[in-house]
């Protein structure tokens, strides 16, 4: 059985990836901050029920903890890739405005 458990385990997993909207979710990293991290570990994407025809209970269980678990580190891992990079641009916006400044007040 437990053979069987990480067989689903690693098809719901592959199922996840293949299905992750990677884009969107550094989107909402990148557009919304902390609120887009916030919202990819928030949502949770229910796997297409075509993938249960003819599928145990136990079978539907293990896949669907198994795709949301895998999902949501995707969702999050993507949005704060996007947070990283809007807060490197601020944090270099930042420096580049503190050393315009600095330069103008030396000059006056």
């Amino acid at each position: 059985m437990e053979e069987n458990r990480q067989n689903i385990t690693i098809t719901a997993e592959e199922d996840a990836v293949s299905d992750a909207s990677k884009l969107i979710w550094f989107i909402a990293g990148l557009g919304l901050s902390i609120l887009g991290v916030l919202l990819a570990y928030i949502y949770q994407q229910e796997p297409p029920g075509s993938r249960f025809l003819d599928k145990s209970q136990e079978y539907i269980v293990i896949y669907k903890d198994s795709y949301k678990a895998k999902l949501r580190s995707i969702q999050v891992m993507y949005s704060l890739v996007g947070l990283v990079i809007i807060v490197g641009l601020i944090v270099l916006y930042a420096i580049f405005l503190l050393s315009t400044i600095f330069r103008f007040q030396r000059h006056i």
